[in-house]
């Protein structure tokens, strides 16, 4: 069953195709934005939440510090001196000297930190010693004291009421003898807009930043009305969640103090993280219909520039095939493009016919002959071969068995050498030509030729190019053997070279002069007889192996030459 769409104009497929690949790339890129905009939004939760971790274990580590800073305070013995002279001598003038160095010995300690607003000892009377750069700073000390009750003698957190700081108390306790009898309250109050300034000044955005502790707000950055209900729904000791406070919506990240009952919140309004996404949101939305309309207009445009011409063309071809060849020149208003040329190739296609069909009959002919010579090459090797035959039969007869030797030596050659139509044999193949060729060879020189073979039979199946070895043993003869009265002895061996073979046909011939190597590998010089040259062969090798493949040939006048064949080793 054929597509739907298969019977389409041209023009039609064209904008059919242009407007689905901007729908599915329109697609493919809004649910990429949005894939990446949840991950950016989750990065963006991640980090907001790593970074008030970090704050907040910055936070802790200060008020441990303070923790630290008020037990010290509360059991250091010259403050407990002091407190006992004051509650056993309250209205006397050594108990007012007392209060004076008491509030130097605070000051001492409340300077240690910027934050620390105030001091306060409340000793048994009731009375407030304070010291600090804001004593402004007032506890309700009837709060502190039931606080304190529950306390088991540690340290607590309180809210300093309608100010925005928080305070540490404890009962200062008689040490002396391990009495713990209580002597006074001691109450450290922290300036937390300071505090914050001090401690987390690392971070760019401090704003939002709540503290709680239980059903109450200790400390908020920001003007905004919080209620304690809005950070209720915290499950784990730290993590974020998306809330709705107030009809709006905040990334509320938290974490708890690892040694206090405080609890640390960070607002990021959601609006702030998307309004990024958003208004790049806007920007594809508007980006994609820009594309939609420019595509409506181009792909028509374009689609009638390439329908228009096939249609005209089309013409031309329907009166063709009515048998009407007398077509015009092609038309002006085509342009000079590939349907132009497709006109232009008509055009021309029209004005050979004629020539064509004259031509057919004559290449009719052409064929005929050319099988005839087939025929007849396939006929004369097997003529040849029956002669040899014929030879071999009488030279036994006759009982010429040199003559009968030399005839089945070289019948033996040829058949190798054209029966095999395919240019690649075996080395076992290869080298069944070049025995027969030195079996011929021998009865020609005799003594004078001393060959010897050096082949394992495992490298026997690897596959060679067809007449590769036999040339070169041909031509050592004719450059060597000729050339010297004493004998000559050529060598051929096969040797394995990593994953490759390494042919060696070596002579003790005189050997070849530097200028007439260049020329052999240069092609210049070609073999004396079978006309296939040194460099036929390695051109041959290189075209089918690579260059890292072919001949090297080293030799030395007076002392030889050896041809080596580099081919891989290959038995497929």
């Amino acid at each position: 069953m054929k597509p739907f769409y298969s019977n389409f104009r041209i023009k039609n497929k064209i904008f059919s195709v242009s407007l689905l690949l901007l729908i599915i790339f329109g697609l493919l890129g809004l649910v990429t934005f949005q894939y990446f905009t949840n991950l950016y939004e989750k990065r963006i939760y991640e980090e907001s939440a790593d970074m008030l971790q970090l704050s907040s274990s910055v936070v802790d580590k200060e008020l441990n510090m303070i923790e630290e800073l008020s037990f010290q305070v509360s059991t250091d013995t010259v403050i407990q001196n002091y407190l006992k002279t004051i509650n056993e001598n309250r209205f006397s003038f050594e108990s007012y000297d007392t209060k004076v160095r008491l509030l130097e010995r605070m000051l001492s300690y409340a300077s240690a930190r910027k934050y620390i607003a105030s001091m306060q000892i409340i000793d048994l009377h009731g009375e407030t010693h304070t010291t600090g750069f804001d004593t402004s700073l007032e506890n309700d000390t009837g709060k502190i004291r039931r606080v304190l009750s529950g306390s088991n003698g540690g340290n607590v957190w309180t809210k300093i009421e309608g100010e925005n700081g928080i305070s540490s108390a404890r009962y200062i306790r008689k040490k002396a003898n391990l009495s713990l009898q209580e002597m006074g309250t001691l109450v450290i109050s922290i300036d937390m807009d300071t505090f914050v300034e001090e401690t987390l000044n690392f971070s760019p955005e401090n704003k939002d930043m709540v503290i709680t502790s239980q059903h109450e707000i200790f400390y908020q950055s920001s003007d905004s009305d919080w209620e304690v209900s809005d950070f209720a729904n915290e499950e784990n000791d730290s993590g974020y969640m998306i809330e709705s406070i107030d009809g709006e919506k905040y990334l509320l990240t938290y974490s708890r103090s690892n040694f206090s009952q405080l609890t640390y919140h960070h607002l990021l309004p959601y609006g702030d993280i998307q309004k990024q996404t958003n208004a790049i949101k806007v920007i594809m939305i508007v980006c994609f219909l820009l594309m939609l309309t420019l595509t409506v207009l181009l792909s028509k445009r374009a689609a009638n520039n390439i329908s228009k011409p096939l249609e005209a063309l089309s013409s031309r071809m329907k009166k063709v095939q009515q048998g009407d060849f007398s077509e015009s020149s092609l038309p002006e208003k085509f342009h000079d493009d590939e349907i132009g040329e497709l006109h232009d190739n008509f055009q021309l296609m029209l004005n050979r016919i004629n020539e064509l069909i004259k031509e057919n009959y004559t290449k009719q002919l052409m064929i005929q002959e050319t099988e005839y010579k087939a025929l007849q090459a396939q006929i004369n090797p097997h003529f040849l071969y029956n002669t040899l035959d014929s030879i071999n039969w009488l030279a036994k007869v006759n009982k010429q068995e040199k003559i009968s030797v030399m005839a089945d030596a070289l019948g033996n050659m040829m058949r190798n050498i054209i029966s095999k139509k395919t240019p690649m044999i075996t080395i076992k193949e290869e080298l069944e030509i070049v025995c027969n060729y030195i079996t011929i060879q021998t009865y020609r020189y005799e003594h004078r030729l001393n060959f010897s073979l050096d082949v394992e039979e495992e490298y026997k199946n690897s596959k060679i190019p067809k007449l590769s070895i036999q040339p070169i043993v041909e031509n050592a003869i004719q450059h060597g053997l000729e050339e010297m009265i004493e004998e000559c002895r050529i060598r051929l061996s096969i040797t394995e070279a990593g994953e490759d073979l390494e042919i060696a046909i070596k002579d003790n011939g005189p050997g070849i002069e530097t200028g007439q190597l260049e020329g052999i590998y240069r092609g210049e010089i070609r073999s004396k007889s079978s006309g296939i040259g040194l460099n036929n062969i390695n051109e041959r090798i290189k075209m089918m192996y690579g260059k890292d493949y072919g001949l090297e040939i080293d030799s030395e006048v007076g002392a030889g030459t050896t041809v080596r064949i580099r081919l891989p080793y290959m038995t497929e």
